[in-house]
């Protein structure tokens, strides 16, 4: 009996493949199950180097010596997340480490380089300034993000990758980046500066379906230049999501709502999340004249909440009384859908998520609480 105990159990790959799958794993069980057997650790190896996220200069470091001595495992990487410190805190070898692992993974198809604030001081997105550790690689990118380099930096990078389909760039001013022609980007998330660049003519045709950009600190004049810069994409765009935050002197929502449908009346998805405070208190209903979205489909929108006072302090109540109450927001979703007939989904966000669906057929609508917004669902919109 003791010596059947001892024999190990070989149990088959597809077995490990299976198990080593199940979503409630997270990375550091599938470092575990690495130790197991060499088949768990084939399965759990080809799952760990798919999708790679890393942070803080040990683990990168770790990463990049692991793949140079098995290039292998560099050849499953689909998706690399590196989020490094401020410039200062990297050295010459750290930065040729990331290079030969790049190079070494010529099937990537998602990039994403973001700064870390959680290790090194806090600073401005993109101010970083070594680009060339990204110029010269095999891979084809689908999609890449970036909030460590300065963009303006990254225009040859761009032009030699034509097949980025979704570009994130975080910065708050132009990116200057018009010059990169990206014939086939159809998702992007920027800053307003962004979109006012990429509005500009150009030799360089653009056709962008989802769009998410973000003001902050807005005027409302800067608002409108932003909404007037929108006409360029009003037959391809689909999709729109606006974040905005300390823009106490910006549009009310309700003219940013109109703003945006006078633009782009043929959009499906419009979000509109407004994480500014203002002391005002608005006694008129909540978007009180109709909105001309002949196709909307789904319409999201987080009014912006009452300050407690010139501090800015966030009260967390809705600056429309309508809002703050369940009868209230009922009353609103009524009278919305009822001048948007194509409306299948309403969510209001306020302490708590608010949903309301409409089935077009019995017009009956049906509301539920939903514990968080989906973040990135204006990306899925076709």
């Amino acid at each position: 009996m003791t010596e059947f105990m001892r024999t190990p159990i070989n149990i088959p790959q597809e077995l490990c493949g299976i198990i080593c799958q199940d979503p409630v794993l997270e990375n550091q069980d599938l470092h575990n199950l690495c130790a197991v057997s060499r088949n768990f650790r084939a399965e759990a190896e080809r799952l760990l180097c798919t999708s790679v996220r890393l942070r803080d200069t040990h683990r990168i470091k770790v990463f990049c010596i692991a793949v140079a001595r098995r290039p292998y495992l560099a050849l499953r990487t689909k998706s690399l997340t590196l989020r490094l410190p401020p410039q200062l805190n990297l050295e010459a070898d750290d930065l040729s480490r990331i290079v030969i692992a790049l190079r070494l993974s010529v099937n990537l198809k998602e990039l994403n380089v973001l700064q870390d604030f959680y290790h090194g001081p806090p600073g401005k997105h993109g101010d970083a300034v070594q680009w060339w550790i990204l110029d010269g690689h095999q891979f084809r990118l689908k999609k890449f993000t970036n909030s460590y380099f300065q963009p303006q930096m990254l225009v040859g990078f761009l032009k030699s990758q034509p097949g980025i389909t979704t570009l994130i760039m975080k910065c708050k001013d132009q990116a200057e980046i018009c010059d990169a022609p990206l014939p086939l980007l159809s998702t992007l998330d920027c800053s307003a500066a962004v979109v006012q660049e990429f509005s500009m003519p150009s030799w360089h045709p653009r056709n962008i379906k989802r769009l998410q950009f973000h003001l902050e600190q807005s005027t409302d004049v800067e608002e409108l230049s932003t909404f007037v810069a929108l006409t360029q994409f009003n037959t391809s765009l689909k999709s729109l999501s606006i974040k905005r935050k300390n823009s106490r002197h910006g549009l009310d929502i309700a003219v940013l709502t109109a703003c945006v449908a006078s633009q782009l009346p043929d959009i499906k998805y419009l979000r509109i999340v407004d994480n500014s405070t203002r002391l005002e208190t608005y006694h008129v209903p909540f978007l009180p004249f109709p909105i001309r979205l002949n196709k909307i489909e789904t319409l999201i929108l987080r009014p912006p909440t009452r300050a407690c006072d010139n501090t800015d302090r966030d009260s967390r109540i809705s600056t429309y009384i309508e809002l703050r109450t369940p009868e209230g927001r009922r009353n609103a979703a009524g009278r919305i859908m009822e001048t948007l007939p194509t409306l299948k989904r309403l969510v209001l966000v306020e302490k708590s998520v608010h949903e309301f669906t409409r089935d077009l057929d019995t017009n009956a609508i049906t509301t539920q609480e939903l514990t968080r917004l989906e973040e990135d669902d204006w990306m899925q919109v076709r």
